[in-house]
This record gives C-alpha cells, structure tokens and sequence, in this order.
C-alpha cells in the first residue's frame, strides 16, 4: 500500500492548486497534506471520513479541510465515477504572515478552525460551490480574489458547522496502519468482525491494537466499526425501500434491539422517525 502523506502536484508558475480531480485521480486512500482544502463534490456519493467523523457525502457537499487532517471520500460503488473540484494552498502561498495582519483576523481564525474540518450549510453552500465551479474558468490572479473573497464569506457566516469531533493529525507509518484498518472495515462491515482479527492486521495484540487505535483515531474500534454501520443503515434508510428490520441486518448488526439503541445514541432519533423526516410533507 502507497504512503498516504500526500504530496501535491504544484507546478511552478503556481502558488496554490485549483482544479477538478475525477476518477482515477479522486480515489485517494485515508491522507493527509500540508496544505488546507476548500472542495466542493461534484460527482458520487458514498462515505466521508474526516478526523473522527464517519457519514454521508453527496454531490454538492461543500468542506474546508484543515492542513495535515486524514481525511478519505470513499465512493458507495467501486464502478462510480467521482470527481471533486479543490483548491488546496498553504499558509504563506501569498506571503509570510499574510493570514496574520489584523485585516485578516476573521480567516485566520477561520483557517485554525479547519484542523476539524468545516462544512457549508444553506445560502453559504450554495454561493461557495458556485464559485468554485467557476474557478477553474479564471485566470491566476481571479482565481486568488476568489478564493480569498470565500474564505471571508466563510469566516463571517454563521451556516457552517465542525465535522470532526476532535484535531486529529497522523504520522507516515499510522497512516497505512489506519488505512488498512478502515479498507477492511469498510469491506466487511455486514458480517461479524472479531477484534483478533483486525489486530491481526497491525501485527499487535488484541488489547495492544485497542489502545493503539484509540490513541491515533481517538476513538475505540468498537465505535468506528458501529458508526460505519449506523452511517450505512442511514444511506439504506435514504435511497431504499428496504424494511428496518432488513436494514437492521444488511447493516452489521445482530439484532433489532441493538441496532435501534445505537441508532438513537447516534443520531438522536429512532430509525422510523429518521426515515419519516426525509420524506416531504403535504400541505
């Protein structure tokens, strides 16, 4: 398996990238880089992990990465075609402290507040995605307006929220361990997994692989594994007519009682009342 501390194609004529990123080159493992990325989804849908944070991601879903936060977009299907358009740029790509002058407060905090990764709501959403649709249109020093003009309606809008729950950075060697981690987890998430035989892939004991992955990903194994499932009966749940019993199952999980209880501890409702909630009302 390739190194996942990603090392970006900047050519010289440039100080930062803007570009769209489509199948084979959307594909990119578990990673990290040194740069932020401000990215908008334009083809595919399937399952984000972000820091800590494992859910949805669809087309349109806007997100501003902080620099150096694991982050993996894993396609719902393998023949999907995925394309992303991003802007990736590091701190002094205009300057040493330019992000530092007082006129620049808000994006600077904005910035220190991407190492959990920022996700666009409502009007904001719309109006970022737009232009970074646009950009890849202009020339070298519109693309730099635009990309500082979003960073400031980002900064001073409210409709956004954190997507990791914690600021998680990983080294060269955690990185393929997680990596393999989450490829097989994601592969056999349905069936029952016995924690011997993910520790089994780390080369680690059962209780050294448990402390291991709760200090790199800071959370237990146990959890992951339940937030993939609950994150899988939600999309089961979205774009099926499957009952919940046989979503329930489809899902990893061994019986009703179980799956209802996690399901709740992690979206705060019950399984009906989430499907019952994306269906539109009648007036």
């Amino acid at each position: 398996m390739k190194t996942l501390i990603q090392k970006l194609p900047l050519k010289q004529n440039r100080s930062f990238i803007a570009r769209t990123f489509e199948t084979p080159y959307f594909e990119t493992p578990y990673h990290q880089h040194n740069e932020y990325e401000l990215m908008v989804i334009k083809k595919g849908n399937g399952t984000a992990f972000i820091g800590d944070y494992i859910g949805d991601y669809q087309v349109g879903d806007v997100y501003l990465h902080g620099k150096s936060l694991p982050h993996w977009f894993r396609k719902k299907e393998e023949k999907m075609i995925g394309a992303s358009m991003v802007v990736q740029f590091k701190d002094d790509f205009l300057g040493n402290g330019f992000f530092d002058v007082p006129e620049m407060k808000a994006i600077r905090k904005l910035l220190d507040d991407s190492s959990r990764s920022i996700y666009c709501k409502g009007e904001l959403k719309k109006r970022i995605r737009k232009q970074l649709l646009e950009m890849e249109d202009l020339n070298g020093f519109e693309k730099i307006i635009s990309l500082l003009t979003m960073l400031h309606e980002i900064s001073l809008s409210d409709e956004y929220e954190y997507v990791s729950g914690a600021v998680i950075t990983h080294s060269e060697k955690d990185q393929l361990l997680v990596n393999k981690v989450f490829e097989f987890s994601m592969n056999n998430f349905k069936r029952k997994i016995k924690l011997e035989e993910v520790a089994g892939l780390c080369n680690k004991s059962t209780s050294a692989f448990s402390h291991y992955f709760k200090k790199v990903t800071k959370t237990s194994y146990i959890n992951f594994l339940k937030q993939i499932r609950i994150s899988h009966a939600c999309e089961l749940l979205k774009s099926t007519n499957l009952s919940i019993t046989e979503i329930c199952f489809e899902s990893g999980f061994n019986n009703w009682a179980n799956f209802s209880k996690h399901f709740k501890e992690h979206c705060k409702i019950s399984p009906s009342q989430y499907r019952a909630s994306l269906t539109p009302k009648k007036n």
